[in-house]
């Protein structure tokens, strides 16, 4: 609980630094994205303001048109030409941004306070309440500000209500803009939290000190230093996807259309990973032809799916003289109890091995639940049948803990996952559908898995012989008896 409630101020104060240091080191973007918005809000407000003029010139019976509306539209046209000017002659300080913002808003809200109280003295108020919830997002400032730009609005909003309306509307009108103020805050600082968050991350990448060179992402140096940035504030039980994406062939690349042509390719592979990724996703160049992207956020494997094909369709669409499209396997982990960084980039490769010898141009990615066990563990991989796993409890049950998988897909998860605890693979080998095939050639072929011993259960000659050509331990018939079986456990778990 303590170390929650730890985690949880930790964060908070992160947050509250990185809007600080945004507004520190962000100015001359924020005024420049202040002042965009600005022309952007004298035209679109003018537009939708002269159609619902009309509109309800048409549609409703008592309304009219006062002297009071008309003010809205010089109020458009002057401010409109004050910032078009100010965009065609040398970016202006903070100051001068602010009072051309700042005046904008608060005629706005004039013109918006005495409509809906003078002029709708018998309706309860909502231009007000509305102009108070969206202006977070048409102007960037800072919290104090925010209380205190909007708390006067809201101040002469109740003192014109009490005065034009009844009672009874003023009290509703008190509650409407207590309620807008309330939620406004919330969402004023919710937006800062994001802008900073994005404005910081491509300010950062944009530093030269941490940009690989040729690709213009994240070199390796900082591009860990990102990754164990993150892991050491990620909340809890928050997900993540870690992927690694590796160019198929790239020496060839190199030999046959030249380091050049190479430099080009890994050029474009950068461009393609800035535009796919959000702004606050950490891409970087690790090594190489092989690049790691750290997904805060996510956890739906089917938009992670999507994501690495469109890259794949993407990469095989550059054309550089070559005769055959460029392919890249990926190999991806999703998951939200995995707090050490360097397990999730080892099972991510292991992913990518494991998309490595389906071929080329594949991806894998594995949802993981991290679990822990005190006993070491045996795995045993079947399609369906039970019997195995029975044998297996029956035999090691109080010693080892037994795991299951139905599929090599899930058997190589679970292996990449417990690999320092597994002491044994009890696999079903079925040579018909070529079940198990793929697990005995993968833990053969990794360096870091063949020293596990597999005790393959097969049913006929041809199981037998292709267990033994990939190199297993120990090869069972599957009406093998009991103490065969059990014998043979015992031999390779000592092993």
């Amino acid at each position: 609980m303590a170390s929650n409630l730890f985690r949880a101020v930790t964060r908070r104060r992160q947050k509250n630094e990185d809007i600080r240091e945004y507004f520190s080191v962000c100015m001359d973007a924020i005024n420049e994205g202040n002042l965009y918005m600005l022309r952007r809000a004298c035209m679109y407000i003018s537009i939708i303001y002269l159609i619902m003029i009309v509109i309800a010139l048409i549609f409703v019976p008592d309304f009219r048109v006062t002297w009071v509306h008309i003010l809205m539209l010089p109020l458009m046209v002057i401010q409109y030409r004050i910032n078009v000017y100010v965009s065609k002659h040398t970016p202006i300080g903070t100051r001068a941004a602010g009072i051309i913002c700042c005046s904008f808003y608060f005629w706005l809200a004039m013109i918006f306070i005495l409509i809906d109280t003078y002029v709708y003295s018998d309706k309860q108020a909502y231009f007000v309440p509305m102009l108070i919830l969206v202006f977070p997002v048409l102007y960037i400032d800072r919290m104090y500000k925010y209380g205190w730009e909007e708390l006067t609005a809201s101040i002469t909003f109740t003192a014109l209500s009490y005065h034009f309306k009844e009672f009874a509307l003023f009290r509703r009108d008190v509650y409407m803009i207590l309620g807008a103020y309330s939620v406004s805050m919330v969402l004023a600082h919710l937006i800062l939290e994001m802008r900073s968050r994005e404005a910081l991350a491509m300010k950062e990448l944009k530093g030269e000190s941490s940009l690989d060179k040729l690709t213009h992402i994240f070199n390796k140096d900082a591009l860990l230093s990102k990754i164990d940035a993150y892991f050491l504030q990620k909340p809890e039980d928050d997900y993540c996807a870690m992927m690694i994406l590796d160019l198929d062939d790239f020496k060839s690349v190199n030999d046959n259309l030249g380091h050049n042509t190479g430099d080009i390719l890994l050029e474009n592979v950068g461009s393609l990973l800035i535009e796919s990724f959000r702004a606050y996703d950490i891409t970087g160049r690790y090594g190489g032809d092989e690049f790691v992207v750290l997904m805060p956020q996510m956890s739906d494997i089917s938009i992670l799916q999507s994501r690495c094909k469109a890259l794949q369709r993407l990469l095989g669409d550059i054309n550089l003289g070559n005769s055959e499209p460029f392919t890249m396997s990926v190999g991806a982990i999703i998951s939200n109890s995995i707090r050490d960084s360097n397990k999730l980039f080892m099972m991510a490769d292991d992913a990518l091995y494991k998309s490595k010898i389906d071929g080329k141009n594949n991806c894998t990615i594995w949802s993981v639940e991290q679990r822990s066990y005190e006993k070491p563990i045996i795995l045993s991989i079947n399609d369906g049948r039970v019997e195995a796993i029975r044998k297996l409890k029956e035999y090691k049950g109080d010693v080892f803990e037994i795991l299951s998988a139905a599929s090599d897909y899930d058997a190589l998860c679970t292996i990449s996952q417990y690999h320092k605890q597994l002491k044994l693979v009890l696999l079903e080998v079925n040579e018909e559908n070529e079940f198990g095939t793929l697990t005995m050639k993968y833990m053969k072929q990794r360096e870091s898995f063949n020293k596990i011993p597999i005790l393959a259960v097969v049913k006929t000659l041809e199981g037998e012989k292709l267990a033994k050509e990939l190199g297993v331990d120990k090869v069972l018939m599957y009406n093998s008896s009991d103490k065969e079986f059990g014998e043979a456990i015992n031999t390779l778990v000592g092993m």
